[in-house]
């Protein structure tokens, strides 16, 4: 089972970096604007704070969300397409300040690590997780 769940992340993960390659997010009608994809990011937010509350998702190193516990399809989804959006926005702000995708997302982990509550899972730079007290 958790073999199972650790492809669907890093197939959820692949993906977002692959669309990223693309320079951002597109549609037929040409890239999609920051704004677009901070709205789409605040749509899913009450469903995301609710799936970490429950434990069902967690905050990683990298700077993405990762299902931890049985969500199902949902839950898989709401995470692929929440990682999608960060990995284009982390693209696009390493672009401006000329860093890497990966060093924006790290950084971000680090600031989602100080301002979680108390009780959200979030992964240590070692690969444990724990939960915030």
């Amino acid at each position: 089972m958790k073999t199972a769940r650790f492809f669907r992340i890093l197939l959820a993960v692949g993906i977002a970096f692959a669309a990223v390659g693309r320079t951002q997010a597109q549609t037929p009608a040409g890239p999609i604007p920051l704004s677009v994809l901070r709205k789409d990011q605040e749509k899913r937010l009450p469903a995301l704070d609710a799936l970490k509350a429950g434990g069902v998702v967690g905050e990683n190193n990298q700077g993405f969300v990762e299902v931890r516990g049985n969500g199902g399809d949902y839950a898989a989804n709401l995470v692929a397409d929440e990682n999608h959006d960060r990995a284009v926005v982390y693209t696009l702000y390493a672009r401006k300040y000329n860093m890497a995708p990966k060093q924006v997302g790290l950084r971000r982990a680090k600031k989602i690590a100080e301002k979680s509550k108390p009780g959200i899972w979030l992964q240590a730079p070692d690969g444990t997780w724990y939960q915030k007290k």
